[in-house]
Formats: C-alpha cells, structure tokens, sequence
C-alpha cells in the first residue's frame, strides 16, 4: 500500500502540535490571606509601603508604593525600605531616582525580580510639562535587590512606533507593571486599558522585539508575572479577574476571581513563590470600604495578599478530543506502514 500522504502527516502534526500548545484548565483555591495596615505596628504606614506591587526572590519579599520598594522576610516584617513618608506631616522621601523625579516621575507600579534585580516601572502620572497630556514617559528603572539601592540604569520605553509604514501608539496609560521572561531573555507590558497585545522588549537593552496578539480584549491590568509559557496578569475589574495569557499563541483564560468584599477595593500587583502551605500564586489588592473609617487606627483600610494553591491543571475537554483525534491519525497511519 502506499506510504501516508504529507497532507496527512502535516494534519497529524497540526492535531498534536494544538494538543500540546493548548491551555489547561486551571483551578486554583486560596489558602490564607495576609492583611497589613496603616496603625501595625504603630502607625508604621505598612500597608501604604505595599500597596502597588509584589515579587520574591524566593527567599525573601520585595513590595512597592507609589513612591518605593520595600523587602521583607518571610513572615513580612519589614527588612528595608528606600523611601519614607513622615507623619503627620506626610512629607515624602521617594526611593524614585531624582533624576527620573526631575522629570515628573512619580508613580511605580507592580515590580518584577531576576537575577538580583528588581525591575521597576515608573510613570508620570500627571502633567508635569504643562502640555495637557499625562504618561509621557514610560520608564523601566532598575534596583538592586540585596539593598534596592538603585542601580543608575534606566530605560525609557516608546510611546510611538512604526508599524507597517503606520505610526501607532503604545503605553498611552503609563506602564503599571512589568513582567520579566529570563527564559526568552525578554520583558513584558501592555496597555493598563483596553489591551490587545503584550508589547515585547529586549531585556539586555530593553529595545521593542514585537507584539503578541491576544485573543480577547483586557481592562485595567494592574500586575502581571511570568509562569513558565503563561503570563499570568490581575485586573482591576468588578469580579477581581486574575487571566492566564499564553505566551506561545495569545490565547486567554480566566483562571480565579477574588472573593472582594464590598466596597472601593483595587486590585494591584501579584507573584510567583512556594510558599509552605502548599500556595504558589500571590494576588494583591487594597481594601478601603466606602463607608470605612478613614482614621489611620481603622483596620477596614489595609493591603490583602491573597495566597493560592493550584489543585488542578488537567485538559479542556476540545484539547482531550483534539489529542485522541491525533493519536488516533498516526496510529492509523502507523498501521499503513505496516501493511505497505
């Protein structure tokens, strides 16, 4: 008989190329959550030191606010912080480098950690040159773990890019995070609203590398972090989204809501670490209820850190058709073979 057709050996490829590419449904159920406040310790303002974003080196805590880091241990007590706010007069010491201060930038966002440094992306949130527009200058700054101390390396990410023969705008909302990909030796962002793509940048240079497409539109990101193929990301929306985006094709998945209580919340940043109790994922957010005390005594303003265990990553049921349907392609043909 004859051999099987290249057609055929190309479909049988197709089949389980997409039965291995596809996501997994993922189930993820929370284990603790971490709450820290403005008045513990004493009126220490912890909770506003770790209200934008989360990382770890897997050995210790980074957190950031608007205006700086901070490192903590494992059980979260503070190790180090670069900026400071002064009560009552709450004059501020940014941990942001005067020379990026000197140009209107004031604001970090959700930070990344690899290989000893912390990635920090900083945006001006206001009309610092008069001009009427906000988020001018998208900035990636660079900290070093051991002691975020700054490094004095920056880089300014574009606004604007060339496309196709077609000027087009990036980052027009600042950049509220940064995801860092050792792996592929490249970093992440994307537009804080109405997201269609993930911009790519060089991570030696921090050079635009490209866009990969997403297959729906997101809103309002706050944080995002690399997970192997996945780019897990948190979203400021009614039902306290956390999506995973894979790298490989753009597709999207929902994989958990936050339990939010009632109220003015905001979803932040999230990370990556082994924690003893079994959890992985680590999802930030700030609870201040409407109706709350706004006195710093009230335990109804704090920072959650909401810590999650994967207890299920098993196949959609198309990828399950989908690699039965290839198996069952190639033993078909393993059979011609035989019978040539």
């Amino acid at each position: 008989m004859k051999p099987p057709s290249l057609h055929r050996l190309a479909l049988a490829g197709a089949l389980l190329a997409a039965s291995i590419n596809a996501q997994a449904a993922e189930t993820w159920v929370e284990t603790s959550v971490d709450h820290f406040y403005l008045h513990n310790p004493p009126y220490s303002m912890t909770g506003l030191f770790r209200s934008q974003g989360v990382a770890s080196d897997g050995q210790q805590w980074f957190f950031s606010w608007q205006y700086g880091l901070e490192r903590t241990d494992d059980a979260f007590a503070s190790l180090q912080r670069n900026s400071a706010i002064a009560l009552p007069s709450l004059a501020i010491t940014p941990g942001i480098p005067a020379a990026l201060v000197a140009q209107g930038l004031n604001h970090i966002g959700d930070i990344d950690y690899a290989s000893g440094l912390i990635y920090a992306p900083i945006e001006d949130g206001g009309d610092f040159d008069g001009d009427g527009i906000k988020y001018e200058k998208p900035v990636i700054a660079l900290y070093n773990a051991a002691d975020l101390s700054y490094t004095g390396a920056y880089y300014e990410l574009p606004t604007t890019l060339n496309v196709n023969g077609t000027q087009e705008n990036i980052l027009t909302a600042g950049v509220p995070w940064v995801a860092v990909d050792t792996a592929r030796g490249v970093g992440y962002t994307a537009e804080w609203n109405n997201a269609t793509r993930l911009n790519v940048f060089n991570l030696d240079n921090w050079s635009f590398q490209g866009f990969i497409n997403l297959d729906q539109t997101l809103d309002r990101i706050q944080g995002a972090k690399v997970r192997g193929d996945a780019l897990y990301a948190a979203a400021d929306n009614d039902t306290g989204s956390v999506y995973r985006i894979s790298l490989l094709d753009g597709s999207v998945q929902e994989i958990l809501q936050l339990a939010l209580p009632a109220g003015s919340q905001e979803m932040e940043g999230l990370a990556f670490r082994d924690t003893p109790d079994g959890a992985s994922l680590h999802v930030l957010h700030i609870n201040d209820p409407l109706n709350a005390d706004t006195s710093l005594s009230s335990t109804s303003i704090n920072v959650a850190l909401h810590h999650y265990k994967l207890v299920s990553a098993v196949p959609e049921p198309e990828t399950y058709a989908l690699m039965l349907a290839g198996l069952g392609l190639v033993g078909f043909m393993a059979r011609r073979r035989k019978t040539a």
